[in-house]
């Protein structure tokens, strides 16, 4: 080989088209099988009402002979939602028709959830309803009418005030919100003030309407969206093995993710350039009969980051192609030992020879990869020289086979040249 050779390899358009093409094919079938995960996930969550929903409605029917409809309404939902479940499990092969049916799915679950707990809230005002008549029949009196006009405000108030944090449609909003509807339930069970009342109304009551409001509203507006590049954001994440970070569901949380999925799918397509490169590489060294003997990846204390793979060129000697982090690879020759040192005089002698013997397979090398797709730009071309030859140190690497050590044979050493192998080889 002649003199150290650093080159920039980088993918013809043919090539970098078909590269491209296959990852958004693979890219697809990765981000529906996670937005999968995630509509199972919600399909389960959706059919989750609180506990009290149906014991209310149990009661209401022992009471009156009917719950609003509750039971059949609720088996509905659920059927429909396992029905969903089911189908997205039995179509691997479909993906993308199954994550469109199951989001149709899921908006016709996400109405169905409304319009129980919309029943839920009646069948609620209902019981307490028929209790307080109830009282009153057995009792023959009012107990209403013992209160004092404060203490009946109060109690209207607060009344009031429950039926419209139970009136507040739950399926659109997250978990935070839905915590904040039960906390200001329960605060309002310790309430006896009408002072207190009318500013827990007006601070807590009315603020948390409007935030629900227009949180569900911006849901029904971009969930969609976000759900999906979400999705597709943390499949990418576990594609290249970061973290992901913490995006909050909000009016510019598309953007942001989008923002996100553009940067790693800029470096996942480096990577995989990178990668194709380095296969081809391999290949065609392979195909021209050199053997890949040993390898090492090293990061320096600045961060650059490159490896190494040694492929054998002759008795006691090999190719060194190194891999920088920038994309820069050289291939240089060198002889093989297990320490650290300087090549003596004749040693220099032999690898100048061979740098010289290896000029015209480096160009049948360059041939073969630009059939594969992949052609360079030479950033330095050194011409061969006894100033190039080196030692390779093959203790610092992980070596596939054992290899002799003892530096050049004392045939190499004298001066007869070793055997070259032919293009065909």
């Amino acid at each position: 080989m002649s003199g150290p050779k650093t080159s920039y390899y980088r993918l013809t358009p043919a090539q970098r088209r078909a590269l491209i093409a296959q990852r958004e094919r693979e890219r697809r079938i990765g981000e529906a099988r996670a937005y999968i995960v995630h509509l199972t996930a919600k399909l389960n969550s959706v059919t989750k009402l609180p506990d009290s929903a149906a014991e209310q409605a149990q009661a209401l029917k022992e009471r009156t002979g009917s719950d609003g409809g509750y039971s059949e309404l609720r088996k509905k939902l659920e059927d429909k939602a396992a029905a969903a479940q089911k189908k997205l499990s039995e179509s691997p092969e479909k993906l993308e028709r199954a994550v469109t049916e199951a989001q149709k799915s899921l908006e016709e679950c996400v109405n169905l959830r409304g319009e129980l707990e919309g029943v839920a809230f009646q069948n609620l005002k209902a019981l307490r309803q028929d209790i307080s008549d109830s009282l009153d029949r057995t009792s023959g009196a009012d107990f209403s009418s013992i209160m004092t006009p404060s203490q009946k405000r109060v109690r209207e108030m607060e009344q009031e005030l429950l039926e419209r944090l139970a009136a507040i449609p739950t399926a659109e909003l997250n978990d935070q919100l839905r915590q904040d509807i039960s906390d200001a339930q329960q605060k309002l069970s310790e309430i006896n003030d009408e002072d207190f009342l009318h500013n827990f109304s007006a601070m807590t009551v009315a603020k948390l309407e409007k935030e629900c409001r227009s949180y569900s509203e911006l849901r029904r507006e971009i969930g969609g969206e976000y759900d999906r590049l979400l999705a597709s954001y943390h499949t990418l994440c576990g594609e290249i093995g970061e973290s992901p970070q913490g995006v909050p569901f909000s009016r510019s949380a598309p953007e942001r993710l989008e923002q996100l999925i553009a940067e790693l799918e800029a470096k996942i397509a480096r990577s995989d350039e990178q990668s194709y490169i380095s296969q081809c590489i391999d290949e065609v060294m392979e195909d021209m009969g050199y053997r890949l003997i040993g390898n090492r990846s090293v990061v320096k204390k600045n961060g650059a980051a490159f490896r190494n793979e040694l492929y054998s060129f002759g008795e006691g000697t090999a190719v060194n192609v190194t891999y920088s982090s920038s994309g820069n690879i050289t291939m240089e020759l060198g002889g093989l030992d297990d320490s650290d040192r300087v090549p003596e005089p004749t040693e220099a002698d032999r690898l100048a020879e061979d740098m010289r013997s290896f000029c015209g397979r480096f160009r049948e090398f360059e041939r073969r990869l630009l059939e594969k797709g992949v052609e360079s730009e030479h950033i330095s071309l050194l011409p061969p020289d006894t100033a190039y030859a080196q030692i390779i140190n093959v203790s610092d690497y992980d070596m596939t086979e054992d290899i002799d050590t003892a530096g050049f044979t004392e045939e190499q050493r004298s001066g007869s040249a070793p055997k070259e192998l032919s293009a065909d080889e």
